[in-house]
């Protein structure tokens, strides 16, 4: 059986191929005015993602140093305190030696101011210690955030992380 050109041609499906070249040209379309923008859409997002990330990552690195350098100061403030009172008992003990009964007012008194001097610097030092902690975590909240703290709300965020660490060496 011999197929002649025009026979083929009548018994094509028409409609079917026109669906498939539709169907070929709606894939083609898709893919170049939609796909590949949501791609680089997608891209883009996941790169910013990706910054804010590596930034939040660095601030609370730097936090983290920013806290070692106050616990350090905070020890060195207490070997200082203790320096002080080591040198007010040696010097108690000086007294002592000279004069008993002179030497023992003279040695309650040093005790207690060297004991202030040292519950002030220790007083002072964690006060700074919660100032710079507090200013650390408003930056790294704000860095997270994306939005500048104003001074009213750095303020209030400082005297409650103070209340709050007050709180936690009372109990």
């Amino acid at each position: 059986m011999k197929l002649e050109w025009g026979t083929i041609v009548k018994t094509i499906n028409w409609t079917f191929v026109f669906n498939l070249i539709n169907f070929a040209l709606l894939l083609w379309l898709l893919k170049r005015l939609l796909y590949k923008p949501a791609l680089k859409w997608l891209d883009a997002r996941r790169a910013r993602e990706e910054e804010r990330l590596r930034r939040a990552k660095e601030a609370e690195e730097k936090a983290q140093e920013l806290v070692k350098k106050q616990e350090e100061l905070l020890s060195q403030a207490n070997r200082q305190a203790q320096e002080i009172l080591s040198a007010a008992e040696a010097q108690a003990q000086e007294i002592l030696k000279t004069a008993r009964e002179e030497a023992h007012a003279q040695a309650r008194v040093i005790l207690k101011e060297a004991e202030e001097a040292a519950a002030r610097k220790a007083e002072e030092t964690l006060a700074d210690l919660r100032r710079a902690y507090a200013d650390l975590v408003i930056l790294g909240a704000s860095k997270v955030l994306q939005r500048e703290v104003r001074p009213e709300d750095h303020q209030r965020l400082i005297s409650e992380l103070a209340q709050r660490i007050d709180a936690r060496l009372l109990s």
